[in-house]
């Protein structure tokens, strides 16, 4: 059984993080992981903010390597 292509981005909560998780958002149809070290939601929100795509392919997750 192959595994589905999937992307990680990590931080995405700002910076060059935050725009190329919705710039993969935006031009492909895979799945996108982010990751982002607190406020979750916000993260999410800003990320898909005025974007046009299914929401269900972005999962962000809480991770701090500190």
């Amino acid at each position: 059984m192959a595994l589905k292509p999937w992307i990680l981005t990590t931080p995405a909560s700002r910076g060059i993080g935050l725009q190329l998780a919705r710039r993969l958002l935006n031009t492909t149809d895979l799945p996108v992981v982010a990751t982002a070290r607190k406020n979750i939601d916000e993260t999410k929100a800003q990320i898909l903010k005025d974007l046009d795509v299914d929401s269900t392919r972005l999962s962000v997750f809480e991770l701090d390597v500190t």
